[in-house]
């Protein structure tokens, strides 16, 4: 594929994922839900172009959400998460398939979430102390809870992508004409 392609291809994804967040100012109560949709696309310049360009979409993606869009919690989630998620995914399943080892990747993306929440966490509580709920700093069970609730989360929305990834193998891609 020559490069003008995978440019254009890495363009139209990054301007796909700016619209999917830009779906959180007419949708606000799914504004996460919209950051993980958007976090999908990515994974397909990964498949078509590679590792370097779906960094490249999705920095410019998170960086047009963030400029652009007046509500801006959709574009930090993308940033911070969903938008480089499908590149280390991508290539934590890489190495994994080479070891033969499943459980290490499973440890290394739930090690890869858990620091990306971390920095979410700790910035979150730097600049907005004052929004946290009582019941996540007060007590002892809180986070506990929420932290298993999350890598529920993750874990459920890991399998579903490795699905639409194999979906998008079979079925789209032999239909693009690149």
């Amino acid at each position: 594929m020559s490069r003008t392609k995978r440019l254009s291809f890495a363009a139209l994804i990054a301007a796909l994922c700016v619209f999917c967040l830009a779906g959180s100012l007419l949708l606000p109560r799914v504004t996460l839900s919209l950051a993980a949709l958007a976090g999908l696309f990515p994974a397909a310049v990964v498949i078509v172009c590679g590792y370097g360009w779906a960094a490249g979409s999705a920095a410019v993606a998170a960086l047009l959400a963030l400029l652009l869009l007046p509500d801006k919690t959709a574009g930090v989630w993308f940033l911070c998460f969903f938008g480089h998620y499908p590149i280390w995914k991508a290539l934590i399943e890489k190495y994994q398939t080479k070891l033969g080892k499943p459980l290490y990747g499973w440890v290394l993306k739930l090690l890869g979430f858990a620091l990306c929440m971390t920095l979410m966490y700790v910035l979150f509580t730097k600049l907005f102390a004052a929004a946290i709920p009582a019941a996540l700093t007060e007590s002892a069970v809180g986070p506990v809870l929420l932290v298993l609730a999350l890598l529920a989360a993750f874990a459920a929305y890991d399998i579903a992508f490795s699905i639409l990834i194999g979906w998008f193998r079979l079925k789209v891609l032999p239909k693009l004409k690149l």
